[in-house]
């Protein structure tokens, strides 16, 4: 159970969140997989392209319930994994000069899904009840959205919006793994270590 009915968007490709100096695209380890895998990059040129930013306060419960990504615990504290910005402020993937993104289908999860969001409200009788929206953002900046655009495809967001879920959940379980590892003493926290260990994980993303 899906609410899309009334939901519209057609992309402009104008750029707009490609290019937002205060947006960051979160990433999930799965994204990481994929873009490294798609691109045949070792750690060192990970590091390149994406980034472990560290909170510069102390997290709240309230702030941590409101995050859709958990931060890690790394060797400087809590962090969020994003991609790094270019000279300008825009993604590093994208294009100005043809105005497209250079990894498109290996993009993030959350290109994917923009201007839209994703959550799961309930199982209703073993069926997930969805619910999809805009996000503010893309309702701040997004002109492929309005009254003037066509309706959105609805099979391919329901399956859209499974799939993320679907891997929110798996990126959950990961990283909540890897912080309580931390916490019990089991594993010393650092950002390279903790590319090795998704490095190894085998459930990765074919392009789509």
């Amino acid at each position: 159970m899906i609410n899309v009915e009334k939901l519209r968007f057609t992309c402009t490709r104008c750029g707009n969140c490609c290019t937002d100096k205060n947006t960051l695209v979160n990433l999930t380890y799965l994204d990481i997989l994929r873009i490294k895998n798609g691109l045949d990059l070792d750690i060192n040129e990970v590091l390149e392209i994406i980034g472990f930013f560290v909170f510069d306060k102390t997290l709240t419960v309230e702030d941590k319930q409101r995050m859709v990504l958990s931060p890690i615990i790394t060797e400087k504290g809590l962090a969020f994994i994003a991609l790094l910005k270019n000279s300008l402020g825009g993604c590093f993937f994208y294009n100005s000069t043809d105005k497209k993104c250079q990894i498109y289908d290996l993009r993030p999860m959350f290109c994917r899904t923009f201007p839209f969001s994703v959550q799961l409200i309930e199982y209703y009788e073993k069926e997930a009840k969805i619910d999809i929206f805009y996000t503010e953002k893309g309702k701040l900046y997004c002109p492929g959205i309005g009254k003037e655009a066509a309706l959105i495809d609805q099979h391919h967001w329901i399956k859209l919006s499974k799939k993320t879920l679907e891997d929110l959940k798996k990126n959950y379980n990961v990283i909540t793994e890897w912080n309580e590892s931390v916490k019990n003493g089991k594993i010393t926290p650092s950002v390279k270590k903790f590319l090795f260990n998704i490095f190894k994980l085998k459930d990765l993303i074919k392009p789509s």
